[in-house]
């Protein structure tokens, strides 16, 4: 056999073992889609598969004070285990990862093998929607170090955690992001379509970063009993925008925003999450925009404000 006959052949075998994969054993995967991974991700995502098929390792580290909080719902529920299990396999562990569901539905094979692994799975009223990844937590739990919320359609480099909470030793009173926007504002009391928003291209701590939870950001403890403080307001004024209003608690009590490197980092989907989602009613149906109108308040708007003109003023000097 030639080389070239037997490099057709072991391609064709690797072909068939992925359908087999996907068709019955679970394995994530989509074509065409903007959720179609390239190769080295699709590497990754079969890696990770196979580690939670086989590893006991746990995915937590009770030493260490970090706790990592998520939800998910409907067909999500299915593939959640890889968002899971790519936080399980960073350099540096969680002290805790919860996993919070509004029902109890039985659970996948995968997230009952990750609950053995130290995976906590924990079940509310329903009703709280997106905020579910972090109010049921504030409001139930004792708050005792930094909480980072993570999304459910996100396959997390091994860097992740281990670079967010070297940032928050740092500075310890910041919101810390992987990716962040900057607010735009028209005028001093309206904020410019989300839209036009420009991607944050510093490190430095600032008011007018808007952090982005799909690529995780950390809440340091003082700002959480805030956020606790402030109640169940976000069903009215935020209802699908968690970011919105946690920006808006941390405006409010002081607590500025600051990405981990100067550029916004957005991480791979998850193969075949993005069926379904709100990013297309937040961004492009305009949610985002009202949820912001009605979410900050005089006093935030005038911090914004005098932030990003003391900020455009400076530029101007300096050009």
């Amino acid at each position: 056999m030639t080389n070239a006959a037997l490099t057709r052949l072991t391609r064709l075998a690797r072909s068939r073992a992925r359908s087999l994969a996907v068709r019955f054993g679970g394995l994530p995967h989509s074509v065409g889609t903007v959720d179609s991974p390239p190769a080295p991700v699709a590497a990754d995502v079969t890696s990770l598969w196979r580690r939670n098929l086989t590893s006991k390792k746990p995915v937590v580290d009770a030493a260490h004070p970090e706790v990592v909080t998520m939800t998910t719902h409907g067909d999500r529920l299915r593939d959640v285990w890889l968002a899971i299990e790519s936080i399980g396999r960073g350099a540096y562990l969680p002290g805790r990862i919860i996993l919070w569901l509004d029902h109890e539905a039985g659970l996948p094979w995968r997230l009952r093998r990750l609950r053995k692994r130290g995976l906590e799975v924990k079940y509310v009223e329903a009703g709280w929607g997106v905020h579910t990844k972090y109010w049921p937590y504030v409001s139930t739990q004792a708050i005792t170090g930094p909480l980072i919320t993570a999304d459910d359609d996100i396959i997390y480099p091994p860097n992740w955690l281990g670079d967010l909470s070297h940032a928050h030793r740092a500075h310890p009173d910041d919101v810390i992001a992987f990716r962040a926007h900057t607010v735009g504002m028209s005028t001093p009391s309206v904020f410019a379509p989300y839209t036009t928003w420009l991607p944050c291209l510093t490190t430095e701590p600032r008011y007018s970063n808007f952090a982005t939870s799909v690529s995780g950001q950390l809440i340091p403890p003082a700002l959480q009993r805030h956020i606790l403080g402030e109640g169940t307001a976000f069903t009215s004024a935020a209802p699908t925008a968690d970011d919105v209003w946690l920006h808006r608690c941390a405006v409010t009590f002081g607590f500025a925003t600051r990405q981990v490197e100067e550029t916004p980092l957005h991480w791979w989907f998850i193969p075949g999450s993005q069926v379904s989602g709100l990013n297309a009613q937040n961004v492009i149906g305009g949610a985002n925009d009202r949820q912001m109108q009605a979410s900050h308040t005089s006093q935030t708007r005038a911090r914004l404000w005098n932030e990003l003109r003391a900020g455009s003023q400076t530029n101007s000097m300096s050009a």
